[in-house]
């Protein structure tokens, strides 16, 4: 049957995998100090290196396998997914919280490119996307030109993120078009519905800002980070700055904050004119008086004085501080002066009050509060050019606008398009309203993580372990870092032993068992191995298993407890010695998920080198 994965369903699954590095958060509602629930709900995750040899067979290091593929050595099957990727896993670093971000496309702003703008009844994934040779205004918006429409936000030269509620449409024979934008939106505004539009007729609604250690982590030529301040699950949803809120989840005080708290369900902050009609009346800057609180006002010198004019118009003032908007019933005129009945009271007015007419604009819908009044076109002054929003109103999940046809059968032709805002409102959810559906990872291994990584081999390839448990037994392992690499112990060797070699055990017991070396240390006879293989005899070795190594000392079967030196004996390229000692890796072969593979050019550590990891997953 036909269907629709939505863009929520891939929200919601990159949340489900965010909030799992930190799920004790939340339970019921409130925020948890129990380190013991904190711990059992949550998933422990591991960045994990491996692969220090080279690719092998049709690949090298310059010809990488892609993992997403079924034909290569990395393929999501069993054999990889569940056995193969331990065999040469060298070390482990547990993924914090701090660790991971949604982030979304990096769009700067750039001057001379047409923007998309937010609709309620276009497709998320155009808005959220490039694209190209559209049919757009000229850069003088005198006529139309192929050009690409990019996506409806922008990161500006501050780091603040910006949305773009209207995109200065221009009509051009008949039809709206796109303009250029040429002014880079800066304003830090809180304020709740859209803000005023730039000189370019842009409006760009403020999202957020980046700070400098999230930059730091999480930005790069690619991607921006974005996160929700309020519970994604409605829990602590209070405005109170500065602490936890009930359900947890802080408001930091910061000016995004204040854009989510603020935020208004339903209000319809941006309304678009498809089409400016004509022969409509229009009168600004009209001095008004009345006589105490009442439904009657007195126009001065209207410019149109035949009775019933204005009637089905609107008027709209200030005063002390409040904006009145009213329908004018009725109209009568006494030189000089025209009287105006209205649908609704206004107070006592003193000293010079000036009022705007405009054609009066009916907004049904299911929401309530919702005030707008229409502007002139600067171009063609009978026509409407523009609305201005005296009121957003709130709850509205449908509204259509009408202009009514003004007294005396003037005006026809404007059409006036509502746009809805997404749920919550404009800057109530920028992972939502952005398409974070990306989660970044960024992990730094840090010189030798306190001895449990390697600086003398490279790695090829980075993977993501979910919930290991520890070598001893099946309890989860929490530490900050591991070795997962075996630890062989030496002795009697006949010449030195490097890393990146193989070292076999052809004695009884482990005919054919063999060992890829990344790291010596001469002064501890020990080395750190991966590819571990068994060799061709049942006879069991240092882990009871048959054909496992055999060493001096440590062996599990009984049997070898204690084996010669000849048994123990390993050769090399060069020379041989003998294996007193094997000790396991951190974790458990075969334990927790891994769910994630990456493949990569070899990454050449050093003691004093830092590599900065940065894994990009899409839903």
């Amino acid at each position: 049957m036909p269907a629709l994965v939505t863009q929520n369903f891939r929200i919601h699954n990159s949340r489900q995998f965010f909030e799992m590095f930190d799920e004790g958060a939340l339970v019921g509602g409130t925020a948890t100090s129990n380190t013991a629930v904190s711990t059992a709900l949550s998933t422990n995750a591991y960045l994990f290196i491996g692969k220090a040899d080279s690719w092998s067979g049709s690949f090298d290091d310059t010809t990488i396998p892609d993992p997403s593929t079924n034909t290569n050595p990395s393929s999501d099957s069993t054999s990889n997914t569940s056995y193969s990727h331990w065999n040469d896993m060298i070390a482990a670093k547990k993924i914090g919280s701090a660790d991971v971000s949604h982030v979304i496309t990096r769009h700067n702003w750039t001057s001379g490119r047409h923007y998309s703008m937010f609709t309620d009844t276009e497709v998320l994934s155009e808005l959220l996307s490039t694209r190209t040779s559209q049919t757009l205004a000229n850069t003088s918006g005198t006529g139309t030109a192929s050009a690409s429409l990019y996506p409806m936000y922008v990161m500006n030269t501050s780091f603040n993120v910006y949305k773009c509620l209207y995109n200065a449409e221009v009509e051009i024979s008949g039809t709206n078009y796109p303009q250029v934008s040429t002014v880079e939106p800066t304003a830090v505004s809180t304020d709740a519905g859209a803000p005023a539009a730039l000189a370019d007729g842009y409006i760009w609604k403020y999202m957020y800002s980046i700070s400098a250690s999230d930059a730091l982590k999480f930005v790069t030529s690619s991607y921006i980070p974005v996160k929700q301040l309020r519970d994604a699950n409605a829990y602590g949803n209070t405005g109170t700055a500065g602490g936890l809120g009930s359900g947890g989840v802080k408001n930091d005080g910061s000016d995004q904050a204040t854009i989510e708290f603020n935020s208004v369900d339903g209000a319809l902050d941006v309304f678009v004119v498809d089409t400016d009609g004509g022969s409509y009346h229009f009168e600004n800057n009209k001095t008004i008086t009345n006589s105490g609180e009442s439904t009657t006002l007195t126009l001065a010198s209207p410019t149109l004085t035949s009775a019933d004019t204005y009637n089905n118009s609107s008027i709209y003032f200030t005063f002390s501080g409040s904006s009145y908007v009213r329908k004018i019933t009725d109209m009568s005129y006494s030189s000089p002066n025209a009287t105006l009945t209205l649908n609704a009271t206004v107070p006592a007015l003193s000293g010079t009050i000036t009022a705007n007419v405009a054609p009066y604009a009916v907004i049904n819908g299911d929401g309530h509060g919702a005030e707008v009044v229409l502007t002139a076109n600067g171009s063609a002054a009978n026509s409407v050019g523009g609305v201005t929003v005296v009121s957003s109103g709130n709850s509205y999940t449908t509204a259509t606008l009408t202009v009514e046809q003004q007294g005396t059968g003037a005006g026809t032709g404007a059409a006036i398009t509502t746009v809805l805002p997404p749920k919550g409102g404009h800057g109530y959810d920028p992972v939502s309203e952005l398409g974070g559906y990306f989660i970044m990872i960024n992990t730094k291994l840090t010189q030798d993580e306190s001895g449990k990584f390697t600086t003398s081999n490279d790695f090829r390839k980075i993977g993501l372990l979910t919930d290991p448990n520890t070598d001893a037994g099946y309890t989860r392992i929490t530490d900050a870092a591991v070795t997962q690499a075996k630890t062989f112990t030496y002795t009697a060797n006949t010449a030195a032993i490097s890393g990146d070699i193989t070292i076999s055990q052809n004695s009884t017991g482990a005919n054919g068992a063999t060992a890829y070396v990344i790291d010596v240390n001469a002064s501890a006879s020990t080395m750190t191995v991966v590819n571990v293989t068994n060799g061709a005899n049942t006879s069991a070795g240092y882990d009871g298993r048959p054909g496992s190594f055999q060493c001096t000392t440590s062996n599990t079967a009984s049997s070898f407890t204690g084996v010669s030196t000849s048994v123990a004996a390993i050769t090399y390229s060069g020379g041989n010695a003998v294996l007193s000692n094997v000790a396991n890796g951190a974790m458990q072969i075969g334990s927790g998920k891994i769910i994630y593979i990456e493949n990569r050019a070899p990454v050449a550590r050093a003691a004093d080198q830092t590599e900065d990891i940065k894994l990009i997953i899409e839903f």
